[in-house]
């Protein structure tokens, strides 16, 4: 990193902190970062995600007391921070995986932002032992676009009827766009035959009225390498 960016981040990550240290925290909150603090975890930047500024928070490290905390959590907020947390830390995986997707599936179905965090911290950490879980989550449509990034999920568990799930749900707009892209994402040759037996979808996608913009342009990439 050269010295203008690492100043930028500075000043970033200065800034921060400034308004995490004045936000409110709930009493499971604090309970929760005592607890870290006592097991030798930083806390300073707890809440603070790295996809914005580098921070000092050891997530690998504070990972299983994460996992316990996030079903004693009461509100939505907290919850979501542990999830994004979470997310793709390697000392996590299966117990983190089991535990989201339960969040996920109890959380109300208005509460998008949150479960949308949940299925981007799945698509992160899901294993085979959650592909189930996943299939059933995703063909539910009361979820809405909360489902997206499980589309991705369902795809690293590398379970046999991940492809005929994703192609499946195709024809949903809410998921069009990330299920193309799942399918896009098994490889240069492996996509193809996936790819092959959802031209179909893909070619209704493009004539579809009501698809998304992202939809269709993952359509269209996805029609072109059938194609080359």
């Amino acid at each position: 990193m050269d010295d203008s960016r690492e100043e930028v981040y500075g000043q970033l990550l200065e800034r921060f902190r400034e308004q995490h240290a004045r936000a409110p925290r709930s009493p499971e909150r604090r309970a929760l970062e005592a607890e870290l603090e006592a097991r030798g975890v930083d806390t300073t930047d707890f809440g603070i995600f790295s996809s914005v500024a580098p921070t000092t928070f050891d997530a690998d490290r504070a990972a299983p007391i994460l996992v316990e905390w996030l079903p004693r959590m009461t509100h939505l907020v907290d919850k979501e921070v542990i999830a994004r947390s979470l997310t793709g830390t390697r000392t996590a995986c299966a117990p983190a995986a089991a535990a989201i997707v339960e969040e996920f599936r109890q959380a109300p179905l208005d509460a998008e932002t949150t479960k949308w965090a949940y299925g981007n911290a799945l698509a992160t950490l899901a294993g085979p032992e959650v592909a189930d879980d996943l299939v059933e989550l995703i063909r539910d449509k009361r979820h809405g676009i909360a489902r997206q990034m499980l589309c991705d999920a369902l795809k690293r568990t590398k379970h046999p009827r991940a492809p005929d799930v994703l192609i499946e749900v195709i024809d949903d707009d809410d998921d069009a766009g990330h299920a193309i892209l799942a399918l896009r994402l098994y490889g240069p040759k492996s996509a193809l035959p996936h790819l092959q037996r959802a031209r179909p979808k893909l070619d209704a996608v493009l004539d579809r009225p009501t698809a998304t913009p992202f939809a269709k342009r993952q359509a269209k990439a996805a029609l072109e390498r059938l194609d080359a």
